[in-house]
């Protein structure tokens, strides 16, 4: 009778390679960690920091756990970078080690479990995950975590680790709404792959439970806000295009977030494939194409498929450790990786360059992120000191009743954490998960509106006769926060804003790029 993926043996485990896999974390680590607080804050950083003063079960675009840890590092370290961004960096660190974890599950020896580290570590991906904080570096390490935990249970068969992968999951769920199609996707891999044993094993379930129950909370809110979450998807999408330049595209943004080590991670999908080494583990497979293909066909974020790296860079080391290949490929795959490791510790020592270096505008979307990645965010001071200046010019006996609306949710963020010092009316943003903050009073008499275009363009019904008092627009400025933004004094419609809100909020970000 043929063996099949029920009965397949799995081998012994191999020992960890605590030292070497260890040195290549603590490197890894110390590096990034060396460059933590190099960056100036992000805009999402910002508004991080803001949310989590705003503490809830949901938001139109992410769940509560990175708020929650960037109002945390706020409260302990106000001003902090390097706190608020610590967390992203052990996610890598984490990511790093669970790629040595994953080739030892699959039968990789010391230089296996090595190598798939140190692929994971040079990628562009680890270096930008470690570098701010963001949902997508906790999301790819516990997408990597929960994967471990479904391979490490074909060996052990120890139903503790699937209960442990669902608590895992329901974390995940409340830092991106990926997890649930990770855990469905792997489940659907199980069934179709093997091994089903899985899928009846009390330890599924309870992981399951574990999901589906920690999801409630959030999924009421989204159903009380209208399902904002799903409304990003389409957005999402449109931004992802306008920075990649379009779906033709697609595949080489994937590349650069793999780095020539990639082609590691095409074996591992082969190796996953063919090899019958791997074979009890081909479940893994259908989640991780179904991604890529999102990605390349659908336009999805490209970091979406971090967390499968460590597992394809595992898979891939097993492949090709133990083949007897020529001595020039073997040549030539150490100096791939040597170039990777190179190219990824002059990325990390080098960058964010100088700002005296920027010296053409930034006209395009898809112009906005590579200078996020080579300059860093700047201008929040800018935007501050027009904002406050705007402020005094407003007479005394006419503060009282003002109030600060932005257009998009970076620039209020801006002022509500970097600008808390500086006395400013309250600020409100119509945008994304401002949108939800709350409003301005009903007796608010005037707004300052702080945007790109004319207020009552996009607030007619309840801001009239606005007039700009202060310009901020710095020709090699930050688009949307000291490039073309216009502050304008504007009196109000008497319209309630408690209930014209709702039909005011946008989840795009406008920053007056084409």
């Amino acid at each position: 009778m043929p063996e099949t993926v029920e009965s397949a043996a799995v081998g012994a485990p191999v020992r960890f390679a605590w030292r070497a896999v260890g040195v290549v974390a603590v490197v890894a680590g110390g590096l990034f960690l060396s460059r933590l607080g190099r960056y100036e804050f992000g805009g999402d950083e910002l508004y991080f920091i803001a949310a989590g003063r705003q503490l809830a079960f949901g938001y139109a675009d992410q769940g509560p756990v990175v708020p929650l840890l960037a109002a945390l590092a706020d409260v302990l370290a106000p001003g902090s970078r390097e706190l608020l961004r610590l967390p992203a960096l052990l996610a890598t660190v984490a990511s790093i080690v669970l790629a040595a974890a994953i080739a030892r599950e699959f039968g990789g020896g010391a230089r296996a479990q090595t190598i798939a580290a140190v692929c994971y570590a040079c990628t562009p991906a680890a270096v930008m995950q470690a570098a701010m904080a963001s949902t997508y570096a906790l999301d790819a390490a516990l997408t990597a975590g929960i994967s471990w935990l479904f391979i490490r249970w074909v060996r052990t068969r120890a139903d503790r680790l699937l209960v442990v992968a669902g608590l895992l999951a329901a974390v995940d769920f409340q830092v991106k709404w990926l997890a649930p199609m990770v855990w469905a996707g792997l489940a659907v891999g199980v069934a179709v792959f093997g091994p089903r044993a899985l899928l009846r094993s009390r330890g599924w379930w309870f992981g399951s439970a574990i999901l589906v129950v920690a999801a409630v909370p959030t999924v009421v809110w989204q159903q009380r806000n209208g399902w904002p979450q799903l409304a990003m998807g389409a957005v999402v999408r449109a931004e992802q295009l306008a920075t990649s330049g379009g779906l033709v595209t697609m595949p080489w943004q994937v590349v650069l977030v793999t780095g020539p080590l990639g082609a590691l991670a095409l074996a591992g999908i082969w190796a996953g494939l063919r090899d019958e080494r791997l074979r009890p583990y081909r479940f893994v497979v259908p989640i991780v194409v179904v991604g890529l293909v999102g990605v390349v066909a659908g336009g999805l974020r490209p970091y979406f498929v971090v967390g499968a790296l460590p597992g394809l860079f595992a898979a891939g080391a097993v492949f090709v450790v133990d083949r007897p290949w020529r001595p020039a490929l073997v040549r030539g795959g150490a100096a791939l990786t040597a170039c990777s490791a190179l190219l990824a510790v002059a990325l990390v020592l080098v960058l964010p360059l100088p700002g005296h270096l920027l010296r053409t505008p930034t006209d395009r979307y898809d112009q906005i992120d590579t200078r996020s990645k080579l300059f860093g965010p700047t201008g929040w001071p800018a935007l501050i000191d027009g904002v406050t200046t705007a402020t005094h010019r407003i007479p005394t006996a006419e503060r009282s009743g003002l109030a600060i609306v932005t257009e998009n949710y970076w620039q209020a963020a801006a002022l509500e954490t970097l600008g808390r010092d500086r006395a400013l009316p309250p600020v409100f943003s119509p945008n994304r998960g401002y949108g939800y903050f709350g409003t301005p009073d009903d007796d608010t008499t005037a707004i300052l509106y702080v945007g790109l275009q004319v207020p009552h363009q996009t607030m007619s019904g309840v801001l009239t006769h606005c007039t700009p008092i202060h310009r901020i627009d710095d020709r090699l400025g930050y688009p949307g926060v000291n490039r073309n933004v216009t502050i304008w004094w504007c009196a109000t419609t008497r319209q309630p804003w408690s209930t014209t809100w709702p039909s005011l909020r946008t989840l795009p970000l406008f920053d007056g790029t084409t």
